[in-house]
């Protein structure tokens, strides 16, 4: 069995990239899983792969390297459930430190399988950090964007459709400079053979070399971690006139028009509508607010939020567009769940030099 693990900061498309690799190695016959990561518990993520049909576990309540021992035991799950020759298991985008705390541990404890790592980074981001020149988060939070760079030996360089020709051809000169060392793989992960290229790449990564654990300051990635806020939200809409699809529309419109407004950095900002529809934003791009639903009566949305910003300040945006739109007369609105927090400090279980 292969493990391909993802790291990456909120946002860089991993999980897009894992649903077409999947798709692709189902098309080859070959069995793919996935188990999701995140510092909360209900997660757009886990239940768009189930929609989907891909065999899935989760982590929840911490990244891996803090709940490494759940990561053993959905791998054991998934091991005798569905028995897949692949999974692909994406961290936490707030989390670093991959090599010494969960892909050493891997490869010590599971010797008969191979273990890889590829590191994700949006395009477009990735050209405002190093060619422009901007920081669109705090110096903590780039501290774990960084270290997440450094520790790449395969760089998949995501979103690539974000950038224009110019821009592609300065962060790829840049990047080779940088990175002399790095395999660097461009894609943009609804290219098929793009992610094709990549799912080669980690089929020929070697895993017999061990990786070097880079060397950490755990008090600023901790104070990187606390700059950002996390909220998950179940919400079911109601409408008598069968128009809540429309209704879950201007909710996630008017929840991420708030957060712009407020100038808070996005790190990812996600909704699945009536468990299947997908919408996210990042601070680098936006998703096309097309509604395919049929008209209804009710509608569910689950949302994701993960802001740099503090979790009271973030709950209250989230409520007034709630209650915005409850007050507009037409919607019912119910908060069905509700989490707001901040991550707790890195302590991984184990850390490998």
């Amino acid at each position: 069995m292969k493990i391909h693990l993802l790291s990456g900061f909120l946002g860089s498309g991993k999980t897009t990239a894992i649903q077409s690799a999947c798709r692709i190695l189902q098309e080859r016959g070959i069995k793919a899983a996935v188990i999701t990561n995140d510092q909360g518990i209900r997660l757009v993520d886990a239940d768009l792969f189930k929609h989907m049909g891909i065999p899935g576990r989760q982590v929840t309540n911490g990244c891996f390297c803090c709940n490494y021992q759940d990561l053993d035991h959905q791998i054991h799950s998934l091991e005798n459930s569905v028995a897949p020759e692949v999974i692909f298991a994406e961290s936490v985008g707030s989390c670093t430190d991959i090599i010494a705390t969960v892909l050493k541990p891997l490869r010590l404890f599971r010797k008969d399988e191979k273990i890889t790592l590829s590191v994700f980074a949006d395009a477009l981001l990735l050209h405002m950090l190093l060619v422009d020149g901007i920081a669109l988060f705090d110096e903590s939070v780039g501290y774990i964007y960084y270290k997440q760079l450094e520790e790449s030996t395969l760089l998949i360089i995501n979103k690539t459709d974000l950038l224009s020709p110019d821009q592609f051809r300065n962060l790829k000169k840049l990047l080779k400079d940088k990175f002399p060392g790095k395999i660097l793989h461009y894609q943009q992960s609804m290219d098929n053979d793009q992610v094709a290229q990549w799912i080669s790449l980690l089929d020929q990564s070697d895993s017999v070399i061990i990786p070097q654990s880079m060397e950490m300051d755990y008090q600023v990635y901790g104070e990187g971690e606390a700059k950002l806020a996390w909220l998950d939200q179940d919400i079911e809409i109601e409408s008598a006139n069968e128009m809540a699809g429309q209704g879950a529309v201007r909710l996630m419109q008017d929840i991420h028009a708030r957060i712009v407004a407020g100038h808070f950095p996005v790190g990812h900002l996600k909704f699945l509508l009536n468990g299947k529809e997908k919408f996210s934003f990042t601070s680098t791009s936006k998703s096309e607010m097309i509604l395919n639903s049929l008209p209804g009566s009710s509608a569910t949305l689950l949302l994701n939020a993960r802001v740099q910003t503090k979790p009271d300040i973030l709950d209250l945006l989230v409520s007034d567009a709630v209650s915005a739109l409850e007050k507009d007369g037409e919607f019912g609105v119910c908060v069905r769940s509700h989490s707001v927090f901040q991550p707790g400090f890195p302590k991984p279980v184990h850390r490998m030099e």
